[in-house]
């Protein structure tokens, strides 16, 4: 019985394009608006008659022995108590019946006998041939899945054709703003000298001077495009300068802790670390000498070192002298000590 409700059904929806339950859905729906309506006008029409007439004075007295309320109030409570009650025997009456009715109408008249099931076709089935079918071309599941493929990868390489051409209209779009050129911007006549806009890079559109000069004035033509390449040539002197304080060097003289700390870049503090991380391991861990530029000093020869000079020279003699003359005044013995060569 089940599966011929769930045939019924799908028929059904198939034929009408839509659920048949929800057309029952719809006429319950807006029987319950007009209803709301109904009791709506009924509460609007009883608080608009005056409470004298509805049976509301002061001479009638609660029974219960609380204090009486004033006529306006006392009718506007029993209207809305009144109100209340009509909308819920409404509301249950409503459900009551309609549900009855949905019953009937989905088991007499929104089905479909069984004996007339198999016989029954619907107009959108009219005139299909299915004799194609059974000939070797017949789609099977490999080609529809095939065919699936297929347009998944079209539709994704749609995709990527759809923001590649996003990201070079961005781009292009950056490369003409560089260049002061407004979107939508009209095209000035042939011959006709464009207005400079401010851009750096402006000058290379703007060429009609230096075309309409020739090569019969040079000194005119090379003045006219030096003055077309000073506003570039200003804004990258002043962006040159900005940069100017990172890129200097540093002075050899002044010890790196003196150093400047806004001159000093985030890579140079990072170089400095290291390579003063690297000394001191190389020093501690390994027991190396290392020099001034990081060499490896092991006691052998090194390179030529500097070179004596005759001042230097003089300077040893005198040392020498004085050491000889304290060794005398102390009373050292003339032959324990080795004569120096004063050649």
């Amino acid at each position: 019985m089940a599966a011929q409700q769930n045939s019924d059904y799908e028929l059904l929806t198939e034929h009408f394009g839509y659920p048949p339950v929800s057309l029952l859905d719809d006429i319950i729906n807006t029987v319950n608006v007009l209803a709301d309506r109904a009791l709506d006008s009924v509460e609007r029409l009883l608080l608009s008659i005056p409470p004298q007439s509805l049976g509301f004075s002061n001479k009638h007295a609660s029974k219960d022995g609380t204090p009486s309320l004033p006529p306006d109030e006392a009718a506007k409570l029993e209207i809305e108590h009144g109100t209340h009650q009509l909308e819920t025997l409404l509301n249950a009456s409503i459900d009551k019946n309609f549900d009855l009715f949905e019953l009937y109408t989905m088991r007499n008249i929104l089905t479909v006998r069984p004996n007339d099931q198999p016989y029954m076709r619907l107009a959108h089935y009219e005139g299909l041939d299915f004799t194609s079918l059974e000939g070797p071309d017949r789609p099977t599941t490999e080609s529809v899945t095939a065919l699936r493929r297929r347009l998944h990868a079209s539709q994704r390489l749609h995709t990527a054709l759809e923001s590649e051409r996003a990201r070079n209209d961005a781009l292009l779009a950056k490369l003409r703003s560089v260049l002061g050129v407004v979107p939508g911007q009209v095209k000035a006549e042939e011959g006709q000298a464009q207005a400079s806009d401010g851009s750096a890079f402006g000058f290379l559109r703007d060429k009609a001077n230096l075309q309409a000069a020739g090569t019969d004035k040079p000194i005119a033509t090379t003045t006219e495009f030096t003055l077309s390449q000073l506003q570039a040539l200003r804004a990258l002197s002043t962006s040159l300068r900005t940069l100017l304080p990172d890129l200097g060097p540093m002075d050899a003289d002044t010890p790196m802790e003196e150093s400047s700390s806004s001159s000093r870049t985030w890579r140079r503090e990072r170089v400095e670390y290291v390579e003063g991380a690297s000394r001191k391991y190389l020093e501690t861990a390994r027991g190396l000498e290392l020099g001034d530029q990081g060499e490896v000093r092991d006691g052998e020869w090194q390179g030529e070192g500097r070179k004596i000079t005759r001042s230097d020279v003089e300077g040893l003699e005198q040392v020498a002298a004085l050491l000889g003359q304290k060794s005398s005044t102390t009373g050292e013995a003339p032959g324990n000590g080795e004569p120096m060569d004063q050649s």
